[in-house]
């Protein structure tokens, strides 16, 4: 039975936004355009001791939501989840047998800091891209500055993150580059299914690794509106060199007032030099 309540849960998601139409842009296409937001206090990965549950009780919900957050539990279709993957027991799946994470563009040796270097430092502190995945794909959320704005026209969509401000440009009824080069935020496509924009992301780049997957990671999306502030966001993960299948989750991104803030924040900025400075300063021992 437990598998089973599982199954069914998993479709309902893909189920409701059947019944609601979003309205269409000039081109007839579902209106996916404005501001969203996928900030919530449900986990990424399920807390091991919650198991095979896809959903928590309203009363686990109550004890964790506060009224003086704004934060809530990500729900589903109405339904609270206790994590944003779908897998069985909501964690990302253990590598193949044999299979090793794809090498990194650096790993520090002993004594090494972040700070001996600008290109060693981390890809949010060089305001590249946020951290965690924010600007994905796959999107994940973040405490704070977790919104985006979505774009269309005929030819592309664009999906803007507010934290430090970077743009994923979709290119509808594309074909994957073949030129080796690997873009910030990979290498996107869409194409409408139905009510539903799907966009398969390949080519990342190496500091874009996803759990170990980097080299033939492919992320599926799929952005459904399933109400008027209400967009539904699953993702599938694959690399068959990592793992035996493919893996992924779902949840709801809502709809925010617009426009999003300006995030200060690029590449080359003066904090850099002060960074590096300070860390200078600090092995000199002439920071108190």
């Amino acid at each position: 039975m437990l598998r089973l309540a599982f199954v069914l849960a998993i479709l309902a998601g893909p189920a409701l936004a059947q019944t609601y139409r979003a309205p269409r842009t000039v081109d007839g296409r579902p209106d996916l355009q404005g501001a969203w937001t996928n900030e919530t206090l449900t986990r990424f990965e399920r807390a091991p001791e919650l198991g095979e549950r896809l959903a928590m009780t309203e009363a686990e919900v109550a004890a964790i939501e506060r009224p003086d957050v704004w934060r809530k539990i990500m729900r589903v279709g109405g339904q609270p989840r206790t994590s944003l993957l779908t897998t069985r027991d909501g964690r990302v799946p253990p590598l193949k047998a044999g299979a090793s994470p794809d090498p990194r563009y650096f790993t520090l040796k002993p004594g090494e800091a972040v700070t001996d270097n600008v290109e060693t430092q981390l890809i949010d502190d060089r305001c590249i891209l946020p951290i965690a995945n924010n600007a994905g794909p796959v999107l994940l959320p973040l405490t704070g500055n977790s919104n985006y704005q979505i774009v269309q026209d005929g030819e592309y969509v664009a999906l803007v993150s507010e934290m430090i401000h970077d743009v994923r440009v979709i290119r509808m009824g594309a074909v994957h580059r073949t030129d080796g080069i690997r873009p910030y935020l990979g290498d996107s496509i869409g194409r409408w299914e139905g009510e539903t924009l799907v966009v398969e992301t390949t080519n990342f780049p190496i500091l874009q690794a996803f759990r170990g997957s980097w080299i033939n990671l492919k992320v599926t999306e799929r952005f459904t509106r399933v109400a008027k502030d209400r967009l539904s966001y699953r993702f599938t993960v694959e690399d068959p060199t990592l793992w035996d299948a493919p893996w992924g989750g779902e949840y709801e991104m809502a709809a925010i007032k617009g426009p999003l803030d300006e995030y200060a924040c690029a590449e080359g900025e003066v904090s850099k030099y002060h960074m590096l400075d300070a860390a200078r300063a600090a092995e000199r021992g002439d920071l108190k």
